[in-house]
């Protein structure tokens, strides 16, 4: 290579998509597609573990899936479920209502509040679900558990 004329050997460099610092980047690899991020629920606040003195209990989530309010049926869009001290029974069926214990955030919100949280511990599931209610597949859940003091 000593005699590779200096304009040759950056021509071949910049084809093969070579650059200096570039060791161990795969971002434009040859096949490679962008990463698309898994969906996912979580929720962000109570946190798992929390004692809460208050009885209301506000209940915030994000989402990587789009949430849309209830009843549209754009696919890959949802929107939120919470259940207080409930199981999510038969995945494929439409989420039930039951006042104070599983609750439909139709309206594309993240945030609900549960009001007069009995003392004690409980557990939260988030759940995101299409516009007829139905669970997305796979699940996009989250759990915690938390205690009211």
């Amino acid at each position: 290579m000593k005699n590779v004329p200096l304009a040759l050997l950056c021509s071949v460099i910049v084809a093969c998509g070579g650059s200096a610092g570039d060791e161990g980047a795969d971002e434009g690899a040859p096949g490679s597609a962008p990463v698309a991020e898994a969906p996912a629920v979580r929720i962000t606040a109570p946190t798992e573990g929390a004692f809460q003195e208050e009885r209301d209990v506000t209940v915030v989530q994000t989402s990587t899936v789009p949430i849309m309010p209830a009843g549209d049926m754009t696919p890959g869009t949802g929107h939120h479920h919470l259940y207080l001290d409930a199981d999510l029974g038969d995945i494929s069926a439409p989420v039930p209502t039951i006042p104070g214990s599983i609750i439909h955030i139709g309206d594309g919100s993240r945030a609900y509040t549960f009001e007069n949280v009995s003392s004690g511990p409980h557990r939260i599931i988030a759940l995101v679900a299409d516009g007829a209610h139905i669970p997305l597949q796979p699940l996009v859940v989250d759990t915690i558990n938390f205690v009211v003091e």
